[in-house]
């Protein structure tokens, strides 16, 4: 079975729209840009696109590649005041301080999980919100019933994004979880025992069927699954396009009225 990624968007857009319309708020959630990154651009138009149908102001700042990261944060300090939420689009520059930009942003307007203050909470098991990505998770399981309690997973690659908050939600509900990154021997004896395969590393074709037990759920972040061989072996499946993209760009406006109304 192929993943609707944009049935569950349009669900979750629904629920915010209907959400703001019984608050009678109109919030604004700021997107900074750095570079011209053609698909860091893509995303951040499919996050604006998404904000207009719910109602939701979204201003895009965009901002050179060149800039500095004492510049970028005295930005955003200006934008701040005047937006209810606050996203920064990644990978900045490998230049700028990336950590130090995104403390910038307080719990109350971090709809991306992602500064320090915001990832100690949600590790903790304190948030009012999931990272995005986890949310798309939790999201796709609750539409197709699957229960990670009992079950085998493996989480490939570590990054701040997908992996380090998706292994732990997994393992906090229950599921045994095998991290795999570019250190892990033999990663597809691994993914081979699991029930549910999650990826976010952005290598293209990092996982063969070879790799995928018959009837395991596969989620990819990173376009890094191979999908016209694994999906005639998986239960469950995210195809390359209208899979968890949309759930992402809707989990992100979904985390923003849960901070405001």
């Amino acid at each position: 079975m192929i993943v609707d990624g944009r049935k569950i968007a349009d669900e979750i857009l629904e629920e915010v729209k209907e959400k703001l319309r019984k608050s009678g708020k109109s919030l604004r959630l700021a997107a900074v840009l750095v570079g011209d990154d053609h698909e860091l651009n893509k995303f951040v138009r499919l996050k604006e696109k998404a904000a207009k149908e719910t109602g939701i102001v979204f201003p895009i700042y965009q901002f050179p590649k060149e800039i500095k990261t004492n510049e970028l944060v005295g930005r955003i300090k200006e934008i701040l005041p005047y937006s209810d939420g606050v996203l920064v689009e990644l990978p900045l520059p490998r230049h700028i301080d990336q950590q130090a930009v995104l403390n910038e942003i307080p719990l109350e307007k971090d709809v991306d999980v992602l500064s320090e203050k915001s990832q100690e909470k949600f590790f903790a098991g304190q948030s009012k919100i999931l990272p995005p990505a986890v949310e798309a998770v939790k999201q796709i399981f609750k539409e197709y019933e699957i229960e990670p309690k009992g079950k085998m997973a493996a989480v490939f690659g570590q990054g701040l994004l997908v992996g380090k908050p998706v292994s732990h939600w997994l393992a906090r509900e229950g599921a045994k979880v095998s991290i795999i990154d570019e250190k892990t021997e033999r990663p597809g004896e691994i993914s081979r025992d699991a029930d549910i395969i999650v990826s976010g590393v952005g290598k293209p074709n990092l996982i063969n069927d070879k790799m995928v037990k018959d009837g395991a759920v596969v989620i990819d972040f990173g376009r890094d699954v191979e999908f016209e061989s694994v999906s005639k072996k998986a239960g469950l499946i995210t195809p390359p396009k209208g899979g968890v993209g949309p759930i992402v760009v809707a989990a992100v406006l979904k985390n923003l009225v849960e901070l405001n109304v």
